[in-house]
């Protein structure tokens, strides 16, 4: 969808590309970065399913948008999303893939429906003292001090920015402020992180200022991610004849620099274990997904803890193989280079403990087997040492 002078070109149907026939993608990682790409390329681009190939690494599409039923663990899902109005991109791709709940629809129609319904919004943002009301209300609680920082951090340019911290463009009034327990735990921000990044937030963000302290700008699906988004796409573009390559780790991709730009000449993968690789033509389109937050993610249970894997990191390896060809393919150590610092822990609970449910809708008000909204958004525990949040999603979470 692209808007220039209101929606006048939003809902036109582009010409068919000449050429498009015979043209194939190779698309680097089954993310929704990737799903998305073959499905613009279809509808948008007009090119045959069939000439789309999707390389994936796992057995299993969607990255980061997961959720599994693991058989003696229970659940687990890495990670869940916070969505809004203005997710156009997202939006707009949804509108043309079919729910798999509701006939006739599609999965935006669902979205919106479902939203409709049972609007989101938090009842209890935060807790202190083991579920006690933190007593955060509507107030951001900034002082005068702290507002004139944030004006000055939106109004910076991005030179004013770069290389620096969160912690040295604040100061202690704005960190023991409400406004930073939102911001932070909704966007999952620490003092070590990129100002540059927090501005740049802050500018995309600045709809949900009014929302913060209940969520009520967000919107949530009606399932886990994986279920909701990703099954819909991926029958989607199997229906369109896309092929799925899976058990296929990219290593590497040549290219053939020329004063016109820089050509990807040959993709190189081991699958099954097996060396091989595809030799790209002027007729083929490369697309890679380099770097993923989701990157080495270990597993625990009740019996041991998650494993830190710091490496081969196969998604991050292929970036700095790429990078070390040509300054202009970016550095990726910004990104990676500090795993202390970038590394995150999540929980998914399964319980049939009677117990647990009567605590949950102490605190958040709410009935969690209502199979509506739970807690509307995580609940941060504030005089958690390590910022702790949970959440509880309508219910059930999974089909």
């Amino acid at each position: 969808m692209y808007y220039s002078k209101g929606n006048y070109e939003a809902f036109a149907r582009p010409l068919k590309p000449e050429g498009i026939d015979k043209k194939r993608a190779w698309i680097v990682g089954s993310g929704l970065s990737g799903l998305s790409t073959a499905a613009f390329l279809i509808r948008d681009a007009q090119m045959p399913g069939k000439n789309i190939t999707i390389l994936e690494e796992l057995n299993i599409t969607g990255g980061a948008l997961d959720g599994l039923k693991v058989p003696d663990k229970g659940f687990v899902m890495r990670g869940g999303r916070e969505m809004e109005s203005h997710f156009e991109c997202l939006w707009d791709l949804f509108r043309s893939v079919p729910s798999l709940e509701e006939e006739g629809a599609s999965v935006l129609d669902e979205f919106y429906w479902l939203n409709k319904r049972d609007p989101n919004f938090s009842l209890q943002r935060a807790t202190i003292k083991q579920g006690q009301d933190a007593g955060t209300g509507q107030l951001f609680t900034l002082s005068e001090r702290a507002q004139a920082e944030v004006t000055k951090l939106f109004l910076a340019t991005r030179k004013e920015v770069e290389n620096k911290r969160i912690d040295e463009v604040f100061g202690q009034d704005f960190f023991d402020s409400n406004f930073w327990l939102y911001w932070q735990t909704m966007f999952a921000f620490q003092t070590w992180h990129s100002a540059l990044e927090m501005k740049l937030y802050l500018h995309r963000f600045i709809n949900h200022i009014h929302g913060m302290p209940d969520f009520s700008t967000l919107k949530f699906t009606r399932y886990n991610q994986y279920e909701s988004l990703v099954m819909p796409l991926h029958n989607w573009l199997e229906e369109h004849g896309v092929v799925f390559q899976y058990n296929t780790e990219v290593q590497d991709v040549d290219f053939d620099p020329s004063e016109k730009g820089k050509r990807a000449t040959f993709i190189h993968w081991i699958k099954d274990g097996e060396t091989g690789g595809q030799a790209l033509g002027s007729d083929d389109l490369a697309f890679m997904t380099i770097g993923s937050l989701t990157e080495n993610s270990g597993y625990g249970d009740h019996h041991s803890p998650a494993k830190l894997h710091d490496g081969p990191a196969p998604a991050w390896d292929l970036w700095r193989r790429i990078a070390a060809k040509d300054p202009a393919f970016g550095r990726p150590e910004v990104f990676c280079g500090n795993i202390p610092a970038t590394k995150w822990v999540s929980a998914t609970f399964t319980t049939l403990d009677k117990r647990i449910p009567e605590y949950i809708q102490k605190i958040c008000k709410r009935d969690p087997f209502s199979g509506t909204v739970v807690t509307g958004g995580i609940v941060t525990v504030r005089d958690s040492s390590w910022i702790l949040s949970w959440t509880v999603n309508r219910q059930p979470h999974f089909k």
